[in-house]
């Protein structure tokens, strides 16, 4: 009985300690694009968006001295979430996006590199970091241009261990590479 007892009472210390990490999801792109219109009603068409990551779950990692790393995950397919933002802003900035590959012109290719926030409970100041770089490929005419963004940003938030505290936080990042795609291209 005592052995019974024991085992019962490590069970419940140890599932009571477990750490549970939600998977994060990422809003929707609203409308929030602010940059420069395109001059002339240029016609885009959005090729592709692709997600080039090779974990596409793990968009994170917490920073510490250990040798448990405790990720910070995401089941959002981000390249469907990359092109309903972009398309949205797109037309936001003064662009037709209903148009065939034949009659546009700027054919544009996106791909997602890197999606990386780091949080370390060592600071004071900004204690979470994020990163999403980003690669866009623009066809006008015969011309390609390659370009790639990184959109960084740093910001202090509670202590915390929970993807889903992020969300908030990534999506300013997601927001704020599209619209600066967005004001690249009124430029072309």
């Amino acid at each position: 009985m005592k052995h019974l007892f024991f085992v019962a009472m490590a069970l419940l210390l140890f599932s009571g300690c477990t750490y549970k990490n939600e998977a994060l999801n990422l809003e929707s792109y609203k409308a929030e694009y602010q940059g420069p219109l395109s001059r002339d009603k240029k016609i885009v068409y959005l090729r592709t968006v692709k997600d080039l990551r090779a974990k596409k779950n793990i968009i994170g990692y917490v920073d510490q001295k250990s040798t448990n790393t405790i990720y910070f995950y995401s089941n959002e397919n981000f390249a469907e979430k990359y092109t309903e933002g972009l398309g949205y802003a797109l037309n936001l900035a003064g662009f037709n996006t209903n148009a065939s590959t034949n009659e546009a012109n700027l054919v544009v290719e996106v791909a997602i590199k890197d999606i990386e926030i780091v949080y370390n409970d060592k600071n004071f100041d900004a204690n979470l970091k994020g990163e999403i770089e980003i690669e866009v490929v623009v066809r006008k005419g015969d011309e390609v241009i390659t370009q790639n963004f990184r959109q960084k940003g740093s910001k202090w938030i509670a202590p915390s261990y929970s993807s889903k505290d992020l969300e908030p936080f990534l999506y300013t990042l997601f927001a704020d590479s599209i619209d600066q795609i967005v004001a690249r291209l009124t430029r072309m």
